[in-house]
């Protein structure tokens, strides 16, 4: 039980981490374009994304993952 938890937390956080990095600097581009204040604007944003994406992938995979094995029937 333990191993499967710290999966799944270890899962969240880089599959958090990856789709908040990659959005955030994707609408920061879009809104800012690559000026000088680039990067601080984007880990600024990535800042708030991140936290919020992890909890609630935390929260909301395993809901997921049953979702699509119904689907996938």
């Amino acid at each position: 039980m333990k191993q499967k938890l710290l999966t799944h937390c270890l899962y969240c956080l880089i599959m958090s981490a990856t789709m908040t990095c990659c959005v955030s600097a994707t609408v920061t581009a879009v809104n800012l374009g690559f000026s000088g204040q680039f990067i601080e604007e984007w880990l600024y944003s990535w800042g708030i994304a991140f936290p919020i994406g992890f909890a609630v992938l935390l929260l909301l995979s395993p809901l997921y993952r049953r979702v699509v094995e119904i689907l996938v029937r």
